[in-house]
């Protein structure tokens, strides 16, 4: 048995796809012979808070007002922007992860010289005998989730000479701070893994290689076995958000993107979903299901479901479940990674909007969908156009969606090459 430290566990995140891809990965690592004796959640990533994490951590939804400050700024939004921002608000004696490249030997020494701070960290490096980064999404920008994968990397690589893979990610270096530390610290790891092939071509300063999503592995329910059991009153009704819908006929699912943030209603991009759901309207005559699979789809999706009279699929449904509506609609329309991933997996054709990185243009790309990407932002100008790209899909029926679904079936079974260096290890030890 290898005894595995994972970095960034996302499920301590409500994103539908960060919980995915958390219990795949997990799934993975326990079926080839590991053990995640230690994680590090993607919530103490942000706040750099090492101290032994709680196997389930709830983040709330609707937040507590614990002083006057969180009454007026929910806690999700000060998370979302440090996250975003980095620590500007933390004095620099206090910080626990290095903000340059140039300062990693120095933080190195840090945490060598006063172990308190870090805490866990340290004793879970020293109680495992490799680390897994899931790198997610998370590697764009500058700020604390892509710093703190890189540096605590670093530490375990440099000073403890243990391995490392970072897998399952998108890389986007488009900031001169974090290309810089990557170039440092990628040509050390042991294995690299991206999640699209556009990430494992633009990496020039590293040996990384391609493997699919392990979300892939969710599997939709057949749709005459399933739609019995989904079809009953109040099913998808997750409080508060109510998603009932007739799964026995046709629907096509519309998502958010990760190109927004907090969209108040009657915002640019309010009203360009919303003419988007009335241009659908037009040419489609099933039924339109919003699915909300972040807490900022939520606080956009709520007021769009309530003016057009739309059932609304909440952030807190079960991943199962979200997969089987996505993988037996008729169609996706969205600019979320891992939603797609569940589509496609059911054979359904995709129409990406953009994301906040080129993720969705190479999703489309890798499952033989060269269709254009229409701007989330912009959605209002490209109504027309992208019904017609919906109504082109849709008139390719089922010999697109034998495709589609073959494709992710085989996407499914290389998505275990996540694991093969540990998979690797494992068998040098039997």
């Amino acid at each position: 048995m290898v005894r595995v430290l994972l970095i960034n566990d996302s499920l301590s995140n409500p994103n539908w796809g960060d919980r995915a891809a958390a219990v795949s990965l997990r799934r993975m690592i326990a079926e080839v012979g590991g053990e995640v004796a230690h994680f590090i959640t993607e919530r103490s990533l942000i706040f750099s808070t090492f101290a032994k994490p709680q196997t389930y951590v709830d983040a709330p939804e609707e937040p507590k007002a614990r002083n006057v400050l969180r009454e007026f700024i929910p806690p999700v939004l000060l998370s979302i922007r440090r996250r975003l921002m980095g620590e500007s608000t933390i004095d620099a004696s206090s910080r626990l992860i290095p903000q340059s490249v140039d300062d990693f030997d120095r933080y190195l020494k840090n945490a060598l010289t006063t172990p308190d701070q870090y805490g866990y960290l340290l004793q879970a490096i020293s109680e495992c005998d490799m680390a897994i980064v899931h790198g997610n999404g998370c590697m764009v920008g500058s700020g604390i989730i892509p710093r703190s994968e890189l540096f605590i990397s670093y530490l375990i690589m440099k000073h403890f000479d243990k391995p490392v893979s970072i897998v399952n990610h998108t890389v986007d270096f488009d900031t001169p701070v974090l290309k810089r530390m990557a170039q440092l610290v990628y040509p050390m790891f042991d294995d690299v893994v991206f999640r699209d092939i556009f990430s494992a071509e633009r990496c020039e300063f590293c040996n990384g290689r391609f493997a699919p999503d392990t979300a892939f592995i969710f599997e939709p329910a057949a749709k005459d076995e399933w739609k019995a059991v989904a079809g009953r009153s109040t099913y998808f009704d997750v409080w508060p958000d109510r998603g009932s819908f007739d799964p026995s006929t046709p629907y096509i699912c519309v998502g958010g993107s990760s190109g927004y943030g907090f969209e108040a209603s009657e915002s640019p991009v309010f009203r360009g979903y919303s003419d988007l759901i009335r241009g659908v309207k037009q040419v489609y005559d099933g039924q339109i299901v919003l699915t909300a699979s972040d807490l900022t789809d939520k606080e956009l999706f709520r007021p769009l479901a309530e003016e057009h009279s739309l059932p609304l699929i909440g952030v807190r449904t079960p991943i199962q479940q979200v997969v089987d509506i996505l993988g037996n609609a008729e169609a996706y329309v969205g600019g979320r990674w891992h939603p797609a991933i569940f589509a496609l997996r059911g054979g359904v054709p995709l129409v990406p909007l953009s994301a906040k990185t080129f993720k969705m243009q190479a999703l489309a790309n890798m499952a033989g969908l060269k269709g254009p990407v229409f701007d989330v932002r912009g959605l209002s100008g490209q109504t027309e156009e992208l019904c017609r790209r919906l109504e082109d899909l849709l008139a390719e029926g089922e010999q697109l969606r034998h495709r589609l679904k073959s494709w992710a079936s085989h996407m499914a079974d290389n998505s275990w090459d996540n694991v093969a260096y540990l998979s690797n290890s494992v068998s040098r030890r039997r």
